[in-house]
């Protein structure tokens, strides 16, 4: 993973853009979840979608590493 993200004189951590992109694909997945009817299978939805954004977290850092 790089070491810093520079804006201008703004750095920032490449974490943090890793975690914005995770949690706008879980939004994703469970908006098309909920549009599907699969919420009924979820007893705790916040949890899933916690999950869900981990593993997208760790996905995304690990296709990062790989360049």
């Amino acid at each position: 993973m790089p070491h810093e993200i520079a804006l201008g004189e703004v750095y920032i951590p490449p974490l943090l853009l890793v975690v914005i992109i995770a949690y706008v694909l879980a939004s994703f997945a469970f908006f098309i979840a909920g549009k599907l009817g699969l919420y009924r299978f979820i007893a705790f939805p916040v949890i899933a979608e916690l999950c869900l954004m981990v593993i997208f977290v760790n996905a995304i850092s690990k296709y990062i590493t790989i360049f």
